[in-house]
This record gives structure tokens, sequence and C-alpha cells, in this order.
């Protein structure tokens, strides 16, 4: 059995997160407080309402924070992987794309 060096549950980490933010946007179009360019519900007095507006207080209190970590966490290994330069050039290009 290859070792892939990938680490599976921070991969399964970031597909939940990536859902969470997903799930989090929906809910703001369909009723939950927040900005966002397109709103289906405006009237936020309802209680499904509120149940949204609960729903993307708490993903907000965790979700954007925890891809930073991500990012900070393999962005130590990734540079001395690479050295300086090829890791800017490597995230001008991300940037550029």
């Amino acid at each position: 059995m290859m070792t892939t060096g990938r680490t599976f549950f921070i991969d399964r980490l970031r597909v939940v997160l990536t859902a969470l933010v997903i799930l989090h946007h929906t809910a703001i179009t369909y009723g939950g407080s927040g900005g966002w360019f397109y709103r289906e519900v405006r009237d936020g007095g309802t209680p499904t309402s509120l149940l949204l507006t609960v729903f993307c207080a708490v993903n907000q209190a965790f979700f954007m924070g925890m891809f930073f970590l991500l990012a900070g966490y393999f962005t130590p290994a990734s540079l001395a992987r690479k050295g300086v330069r090829q890791f800017l050039n490597a995230r001008s290009a991300d940037v550029r794309r």
C-alpha cells in the first residue's frame, strides 16, 4: 500500500466547511439575517427566519476562521518545501487565476 501523504480528515473537514458556506448563503437568501446579493424573503419576523438567523450566527462564529486556521497550518511546510521564491510565485499564480 502506497502512502499518498494526504490527510483525509482535513480534506473531509474542508468539504464540510465548504458545504456550510453554501448552506449559510442559502439561509440568508431564504430569510436569515445577513448580507447577500439576492434575498428571496425580506420579512425577518417569522420563526423560520429566526431559526435561519441562529444557524447563520453559529456558522459565522467559526467557519471562516477554521478555513484560515487550516491555511495557516499548512503554510510553513509548503514554504519550507518550495522555498520563498517558488512559494510566492505559486501564490501569485493562484491569485491571477
